[in-house]
């Protein structure tokens, strides 16, 4: 059973994006972060803007989520969103210019609505900012006397 994989799939209004294995999944539910490993129970969760962390031994990837649902079935993944994006496909310079843009009209005194708004916009600047600016963990970057 050790050898045991999920299998996930990512599709988004452009078609399939991502088909591949994974030990381990941990991506953020609109009720907080949720793990999924093989053998993991039925679920099915809105996801709310954020990182989807894919495991396999000791690496990890990771991806910038923007909204949608997850469905986890008999070891099968399969997550409908929006927008899924790879690192290389985030641009660092204009997600920084975003945060910093939306930061600012969060100090100026709005509507409720609009400050609602900027929040959100904010929130998916920073995630693409985390997932294009941290380098992949392999696992020759792991120090294998940590505890993990």
């Amino acid at each position: 059973m050790k050898d045991k994989k999920l299998l996930l799939r990512i599709i988004t209004p452009r078609g399939k994006k991502v088909e591949q294995k994974a030990d381990m999944l941990v991506m953020r539910c609109v009720g907080g972060d949720v793990g999924i490993l093989p053998n993991h129970m039925p679920l099915s969760s809105p996801i709310s803007d954020g990182i989807l962390r894919i495991i396999n031994g000791k690496e990890e990837q990771k991806m910038a989520l923007f909204g949608g649902v997850v469905e986890v079935k008999n070891n099968i993944v399969t997550i409908l969103t929006s927008i899924a994006q790879r690192p290389e496909e985030i641009d660092l310079a204009r997600a920084e210019h975003d945060r910093k843009q939306y930061e600012q009209l969060m100090q100026e005194r709005s509507s409720d609505l609009k400050m609602q708004s900027y929040s959100v916009l904010l929130r998916r600047a920073l995630v693409r900012i985390e997932v294009s600016s941290e380098p992949i963990i392999s696992g020759s970057d792991i120090d294998e006397s940590d505890d993990i």
